[in-house]
Order: C-alpha cells, then sequence, then structure tokens
C-alpha cells in the first residue's frame, strides 16, 4: 500500500469509528432521559456483560486483521455457539447477582455466534482494506440501535426496548461486511492464535466495564444506576482513544511503517482525541452530566465524573501502547498485555471490595486500577524491547 493510500484509510476507520461512538452515546442520552435510576443501571451492567462477552468477537478481528485463515469465521460462530450455551447455563443464577434478568442473557446467548462472525467479517475487511464495508457495518449496528428503540419503547419497557434494539442491532450490521467471496488465504500462524487474543480482549473488557458489574453487586440500585451512568459517560474518553487503536492496529500487525514512529503517533493521537472529553468532563462535570442525563441524574452523576473520566483517560492511553503489544507481539506478548489487563482489573477489585460500599469509593478504585495499566504497559514494553524487536515484520 502506497504512504498516502494508507494514511486515507487510517483517516476513514478513525472517521467511522468516531462517528459509531458518536451515535453510541447519543443512545445513551436518550436512555438517560427515557430510564429511571434502577432501570439504567440495570441496562449499564447488561452492556458490561455484552462488552466482556464481545472478547470473542474482537479477538478473531484482530487475528484476521493479522493474517488470512479461510478457517476463522466458521471457527468464530463455533466458538460464539459454545459461549452462548455457556450464558444459557448460567443465565437464572449469574443474571440475579449482576442485576440482568435471565430473559436478556438468554436473547444475548442466542446471537453470540452472530456478534462474533461479525468481529471477524470486520477483521477481514480491515485486513482487505474494505473501508466501506467496515465502517457501514459498525455506524449501522449503533445507528439502526437508535432507530429501532423508539417504536419498541411503545410496546416493551424501557430497558427491556433497550437490550433488544441493542441485540437486532448485531444482526442488521451482518450483511453489511459480509466477504464478497470466501476467505481462501493461509492458515494462520501460532503468534496470531484466537486463544491469546481473546484472552487479552476479556481482559480489557473486564477493566474497562468491570467496575460497572461491581456496581451492581455492592451498591444499591439508585447508586449502581448514578455510577453507571458517570462511568458510562467516561467511556466517550476510552472510545475516542480506541478509533486512533483500531485505525493503526493493521498497519503495525503489517509493519507497514516504523513501530517508534507509529507509536508515538498513536499516543499523540490518543491523548488528542482521548483528552478533549475528558478535559471537559473534569472541568465542568455539572454541564456535562446535566446535558446527558437531564438536572436530576445529572447532579448524582457529576460528583463522579471527574475520577471517572481521569481513570478511563489512563487506561485509553495504557492501551494504546498495549495494543502495539498486541499487534505485533508473538503468543507470549499477548499473554503478557492479557495479564496487564487481568492484573489492573484485580488491584481495581480488591480496592472496590476493601474500600466500601460508595459510588465515591468505587470510583476512587476505579481511578487506580485503570491509572496502574499506562505505568505498568511501559514497563512491559521496555523489557520487551530490550528482549527482543519489538515488532515482528510479516
Amino acid at each position: 500500500m502506497t504512504g498516502r493510500h494508507l494514511q486515507s484509510t487510517g483517516l476513514m476507520t478513525v472517521a467511522a469509528i468516531l462517528v459509531s461512538s458518536a451515535l453510541n452515546y447519543a443512545y445513551t442520552l436518550l436512555l438517560g432521559r427515557v430510564l429511571d435510576a434502577e432501570g439504567y443501571g440495570a441496562y449499564a451492567s447488561f452492556t458490561s456483560l455484552f462488552m466482556i462477552a464481545a472478547a470473542l468477537p474482537v479477538a478473531f478481528q484482530q487475528a484476521q486483521t493479522r493474517r488470512s485463515d479461510g478457517r476463522l469465521s466458521r471457527m468464530g460462530v463455533t466458538w460464539g455457539a459454545l459461549a452462548g450455551a455457556l450464558l444459557l447455563l448460567g443465565a437464572v443464577s449469574l443474571g440475579p447477582l449482576l442485576g440482568v434478568p435471565a430473559a436478556w442473557m438468554v436473547g444475548f446467548a442466542v446471537i453470540l455466534p452472530a456478534l462474533v462472525l461479525l468481529g471477524a467479517w470486520r477483521g477481514a475487511a480491515q485486513r482487505d482494506g474494505r473501508v466501506s464495508a467496515f465502517s457501514g457495518s459498525l455506524v449501522a449496528e449503533h445507528g439502526l440501535k437508535i432507530v429501532l428503540t423508539i417504536p419498541l419503547l411503545q410496546v416493551m419497557d424501557g430497558p427491556a426496548a433497550a437490550v433488544a434494539a441493542t441485540l437486532a442491532g448485531v444482526l442488521l450490521a451482518l450483511p453489511l461486511v459480509r466477504p464478497a467471496a470466501p476467505d481462501t488465504g493461509p492458515r494462520i500462524r501460532t503468534d496470531a492464535a484466537v486463544p491469546p487474543l481473546a484472552l487479552a480482549a476479556a481482559s480489557q473488557s473486564a477493566l474497562l466495564y468491570g467496575d460497572v458489574l461491581l456496581g451492581g453487586m455492592l451498591l444499591t440500585a439508585g447508586d449502581a444506576g448514578a455510577y453507571a451512568a458517570a462511568a458510562t459517560l467516561a467511556r466517550v474518553v476510552f472510545f475516542a482513544g480506541w478509533a486512533v487503536q483500531v485505525a493503526v492496529f493493521p498497519l503495525v500487525a503489517r509493519g507497514d511503517g516504523a513501530p517508534g514512529r507509529l507509536l508515538g503517533t498513536a499516543l499523540g493521537g490518543t491523548l488528542l482525541l482521548a483528552g478533549t472529553p475528558a478535559l471537559l468532563f473534569t472541568l465542568w462535570p455539572q454541564t456535562c452530566a446535566a446535558l446527558a442525563f437531564g438536572a436530576t441524574v445529572g447532579a448524582q452523576v457529576a460528583a463522579l465524573l471527574p475520577a471517572c473520566a481521569l481513570g478511563t483517560l489512563l487506561l485509553t492511553l495504557g492501551g494504546t501502547v498495549v495494543n502495539h503489544l498486541l499487534a505485533g507481539g508473538n503468543a507470549a506478548t499477548v499473554g503478557r498485555s492479557a495479564a496487564l489487563y487481568a492484573g489492573s482489573a484485580a488491584v481495581l477489585t480488591g480496592l472496590a471490595v476493601a474500600l466500601g460500599t460508595t459510588p465515591s469509593a468505587l470510583a476512587v478504585a476505579a481511578l487506580v486500577g485503570k491509572g496502574l495499566l499506562l505505568p505498568a504497559a511501559f514497563l512491559v514494553l521496555l523489557s520487551t524491547v530490550t528482549r527482543r524487536p519489538l515488532y515482528v515484520l510479516r
């Protein structure tokens, strides 16, 4: 690929992710106006579970981005079906613990194979330079979710309508990114295998979304809803930076640029895109929370928003470093990346349990746990550079 083509492809990918993130948070705004704190907390817990399970589609997306494998799509459907079966078995017992109705978990289990297939197809689109297909599926998933929620609210209660629309958006995005022909490329190499990538993605999701699940277990329903609203709004910071990570990942995996320069560019772009909303949330939390959720709920959210935003910014910057390890490293490097996320999530969980059962205490625990990722990621990066070249050019 030429430098100009790489630049335009990267910019289009970033733009699509930013648009889809904007649609997602327009949806957050809509739900904040429609649902009460308890209903919002329940939906946020479902979304957190959804995103942790999304480790599978992310892993298959990254695997397809790194190297072609004609069997990955079929393997993704199989893995999704197995994960869905496990979720069905645990729906009755796990749902009440997390504050998620069993019926929602059943619906999610049914569409899990499609969700994993969507991830694999998006990875193939990235690898092959089909930017319009990749971008269209992202925008459609979140845009159609908003459109579908409006009529569903007429026949279902608020949280259930949001869940149904979220699941339907996945199914409707699938046809837009389907490959035009079967993928017949060579089999994937072991250093880009799915299991370590899935472990890394699951660990990242646990760190990013685990605090909301902890809120559902440790806090009262109303407090859990307020914390979920603050954490959800603060994720604007993460998804702004995530746009840079997704755009840079295939460049690093293909060896299309100097590794150090790519990392510097990614960190600069992440700081610019993610730092802007983080600064707004820190300086004007009451205004931002009131705009998103209204004056009543916004007052509770505003007190938590600065800590949530700062923790998410530190996590996002750390994730940019880890993303380079994932894109260019072998299976051992991917395992170390997963350990970074898992270790930070463990610290967050331990602090949350130890500090108490108030929203502010949970916000502090999340800030410390997520913030640890950045210095830890740089330590692993330096260690990797010392032991071997950071990137395996393919």
